[in-house]
């Protein structure tokens, strides 16, 4: 129980939803050990200040950069691939189908796909924004509609994956369970979406982000409900806590991690397991090591996250922050290879 937690708090949030341990899922067997490389991928959310200052016009925001500027930055520090968020493509909406022509998101699109070509950087995935636990069945239609029409752009760019939400935890769980609005409305959003992907060559990846999935369970048992060959999990390093707690701190996110592995299509690493609002940096020798433990051979992109009161915040910057991305970089690719040899028992 949380410790700011109140007894009847305890077993309402019990009563909401009883989480199966994470024991559960964890095979116990740690026979093969990869020794190879990873492919390492920047997600654009990395630059997300300098990216909306240039697509608002905002003089008083960060210093801005454009998609294809994050594009060649990526090439230049050394990443295998990008992680071309759909945010960063100009009308792009979080709440409406987009705000320009087809014409202009394709031919612009088109020049993501043409300079990652060019410069022969891969397209590890992308992403929308959605909340399929929204109690507004309309919402959720639009949610639909709108990732429907970002598949057909990530399908077009040569996405393999794209990321997608199961939503923020409504106000109405109070009078129902987590796993009812599991079951009602985040689960038949999703099926739909992967069918609709499977036709298009793009896996969904469901990702944890300490809301409706903050924990191993929870997303083991969504997937398992969606039932569909075409969904995966983008493992987001870190989101993984109790269920309806402010961060993770206390929490065995290592284990939520390795948990999910046989489901993971894809990754966000973030330097701060427990929130980006904690203290706690991860330690990337046991996630590597975890990692190496499983059959996930796909790309691992990082995401470097700022909070408000950060000294090296992007705002406080004369230039993008293309030192603080590139040192967490360093340090990911220091953890694979010192976690390249099998570890003694």
């Amino acid at each position: 129980m949380n410790s700011l937690q109140t007894k009847g708090e305890d077993d309402s949030a019990s009563r909401v939803y009883n989480q199966i341990s994470t024991s559960h899922y964890l095979s116990g067997s740690r026979e093969n050990y990869y020794t190879g490389d990873f492919k390492l991928g920047l997600n654009f959310y990395s630059f997300s200040h300098n990216l909306n200052s240039w697509l608002s016009g905002d003089p008083e925001g960060a210093p801005p950069m454009d998609t294809l500027d994050v594009i060649r930055f990526a090439k230049e520090a050394g990443f295998d691939a990008v992680d071309i968020t759909a945010y960063y493509i100009p009308g792009y909406h979080n709440l409406t189908m987009p705000t320009k022509s087809n014409e202009e998101i394709y031919a612009y699109a088109e020049r993501v796909r043409d300079l990652c070509s060019e410069l022969g950087i891969a397209i590890s995935g992308t992403g929308i924004k959605n909340d399929f636990a929204d109690p507004n069945a309309e919402r959720r239609e639009l949610d639909v509609k709108r990732a429907k029409y970002w598949i057909d752009v990530a399908s077009f760019m040569g996405a393999p994956v794209i990321r997608l939400f199961t939503g923020e935890i409504p106000k109405d769980i109070v009078n129902s369970t987590w796993e009812t609005i599991a079951k009602e409305r985040i689960v038949p959003a999703l099926r739909e979406c992967a069918e609709y992907a499977a036709d298009k060559g793009v896996v969904i990846g469901m990702q944890n982000h300490g809301d409706m999935a903050s924990t191993a369970d929870q997303v083991i048992r969504l997937l398992n409900w969606v039932d569909h060959p075409n969904i995966g999990l983008v493992n987001d390093t870190g989101f993984f806590k109790e269920f309806q707690a402010p961060n993770g701190i206390g929490y065995d996110w290592y284990s939520d991690i390795e948990a999910v592995l046989p489901y993971t299509v894809n990754f966000q690493v973030k330097k701060k397991s427990a929130g980006a609002n904690t203290d706690v940096f991860i330690d990337l020798e046991e996630l590597f090591t975890r990692i190496r433990y499983s059959n996930y051979r796909g790309y691992i992109p990082l995401e470097t996250l700022w909070v408000a009161g950060d000294a090296d915040h992007p705002k406080k910057l004369s230039a993008p922050p293309y030192e603080q991305v590139l040192d967490f970089l360093l340090k990911i690719k220091a953890a694979m290879e010192s976690t390249r040899n099998v570890p003694k028992k």
